[in-house]
C-alpha cells in the first residue's frame, strides 16, 4: 500500500504535472513521505503475531501523518493503514481512532461514527473522541434533514427554469450526500442547494429558514468543531469573583509537576498544574500546556490559561464532560496580561501554569497560607520572583503567606 502510494507520487513528478486537487499541501505530504519511509525501513518480524510496540507505533504514526496531509488519496491510505493495524490488534483504541479520523475526513459519516463508538467502547480516555463522535452524528443529522426538506420531484416539463434549477440542485445535493463525498464537495453542493431554494421560495418560507439553519450548523461544525456537551455535564462557569470566593479563607498550595506529594492533607486547597497522576487530589487544576493529557482526571475547578481567544476556545473544547465541577471562564484565561486583573505584561505566553495560578492567588490575597512545592521545576525568572517574595523556605516548600 505504501509503496503504491509513493509510486503514484513519482509518476506525478515524472509527468511534471501539478498534484491533483485531492492531494494535501506540500509540507504535510513531505512529512507523510518521511513517515512512510520510516515504516518501510523498519524490519518486519518473522511472524505477524510477533509485531512489537515499536513497529506498531510506526504504523499508526504513518497513518496519523496521512490524515494530516488531508488529500483524498492520503485519507484512503490512512484507512488502509488503520485496517492493517486492526488486523494485528483488533482491540487497539489508537487504531480505531485513526480509522475514525480518516473516515470522518473522507465524509464517510456512518462508518466514522461506528469507529468512534468502537474507540469509546474499548475504554478510550482521549479527550477529543466524545466531541468528534458527537460532531459526526450531528453532521449526518444535518445533511439528512436538509435532503428531506425539499425532496426531488418529477414533472420537470410543468416547471419554469427557476424551479428546474432548484430541483436540479436538490437532486445533486442528495446524490452527493448519498455518495458520502468529501466535506468540501458536500459543502459546495449544500451551498448551491440553499441558494437555489432561497431563490425559488424566498427567505420568508419556513422550510428555507430551517434549511439555512441546518446549513449554518453544518458549516460551523466543519470550521470550528463543537464540544460534545456545551455545559460539560453540568460544570458551572467560574469567573474571577467565583474563584476568589472559592479560595477565600482557605490554606492553599500549588504543586509544580506530577511528582509525588504527601502533604496534601495539610491544606484546604490543593492546586495541580498541567499533567498529574491519577488518584491525586486536585481541588484546582491549572492548564497552560496544550499537550496536557490529564483532562480526564477529576478536578474541582479546571482553569485554562491560553491566549489569544481562539486558542483558549480550542482548549475549552478539550475539556471532558463530567471531569470537573467548575470551569474557568474567559475572564481567567490570561490573568497576567489582563489589566482588569494583574496586568503584569512582563510575562509572555510561555509562562507556566503553576506560576500563573500562583501569581493569581497571590494577587487575590485571600488565603491565610499560600505555599508552592517544587519551584525547582519552574523557569529561572519565575523562581527568582517567588524567592524574592518568600516569607519562609524549606527544601521542598516555599511560603508566600
Amino acid at each position: 500500500m505504501c509503496t503504491g502510494y509513493l509510486a503514484g507520487l513519482t509518476a506525478e513528478e515524472d509527468a511534471d504535472a501539478p498534484p491533483p486537487p485531492s492531494v494535501g499541501p506540500g509540507p504535510a505530504r513531505t512529512t507523510l513521505v518521511a513517515a512512510l519511509g520510516e515504516l518501510l525501513g523498519t524490519a518486519p518480524p518473522p511472524r505477524r503475531e510477533a509485531v512489537g510496540a515499536e513497529l506498531f507505533d510506526t504504523l499508526l504514526r504513518a497513518g496519523d501523518r496521512a490524515v494530516e496531509a488531508g488529500g483524498e488519496r492520503e485519507l484512503i491510505l490512512a484507512v488502509e493503514l488503520a485496517d492493517a493495524a486492526l488486523a494485528l490488534r483488533a482491540k487497539s483504541r489508537a487504531a480505531w481512532r485513526l480509522r475514525a479520523h480518516a473516515l470522518d475526513a473522507l465524509g464517510h459519516a456512518a462508518a466514522a461514527t461506528e469507529a468512534y463508538e468502537r474507540t469509546l467502547a474499548l475504554g478510550s480516555t482521549h479527550p477529543e473522541t466524545p466531541a468528534l463522535l458527537s460532531m459526526a452524528r450531528e453532521k449526518r443529522e444535518c445533511l439528512a434533514a436538509a435532503v428531506a426538506l425539499f425532496p426531488a420531484d418529477g414533472g420537470a416539463e410543468d416547471r419554469g427554469a427557476e424551479d428546474n434549477g432548484a430541483a436540479a440542485a436538490g437532486r445533486e445535493f442528495a446524490e452527493v450526500v448519498a455518495a458520502e463525498a468529501m466535506p468540501a464537495v458536500v459543502r459546495e453542493a449544500f451551498t448551491a442547494y440553499v441558494g437555489e431554494q432561497l431563490g425559488r421560495h424566498g427567505a420568508g418560507d419556513a422550510r428555507v429558514r430551517e434549511l439555512s439553519g441546518l446549513y449554518g450548523t453544518y458549516c460551523r461544525i466543519l470550521d470550528q468543531g463543537r464540544m460534545a456537551d456545551p455545559l460539560l455535564a453540568g460544570a458551572h462557569p467560574v469567573g474571577v469573583a467565583d474563584f476568589r470566593g472559592l479560595v477565600a479563607g482557605k490554606t492553599a498550595c500549588v504543586v509544580v509537576g506530577p511528582g509525588r506529594f504527601e502533604d496534601a492533607g495539610d491544606y484546604e486547597l490543593v492546586v495541580r498544574c498541567d499533567d498529574f497522576r491519577g488518584g491525586e487530589r486536585a481541588d484546582v487544576h491549572a492548564v497552560a500546556d496544550p499537550a496536557c493529557e490529564s483532562w480526564h482526571r477529576p478536578a474541582g475547578v479546571r482553569l485554562l490559561f491560553a491566549d489569544p481567544g481562539e486558542t483558549w476556545r480550542e482548549a475549552v473544547r478539550r475539556a471532558v464532560p463530567g471531569a470537573q465541577d467548575g470551569l474557568g471562564d474567559a475572564t481567567l484565561r490570561r490573568p497576567l496580561q489582563d489589566p482588569a486583573l494583574l496586568g503584569d505584561g512582563d510575562w509572555g505566553p510561555e509562562t507556566s501554569a503553576a506560576f500563573t495560578v500562583l501569581r493569581l492567588l497571590d494577587h487575590l490575597d485571600v488565603s491565610p497560607r499560600l505555599d508552592v512545592h517544587g519551584i525547582g521545576r519552574l523557569r529561572p525568572e519565575e523562581r527568582r520572583w517567588i524567592v524574592s517574595r518568600a516569607k519562609d523556605r524549606t527544601k521542598t516548600r516555599t511560603a508566600l503567606r
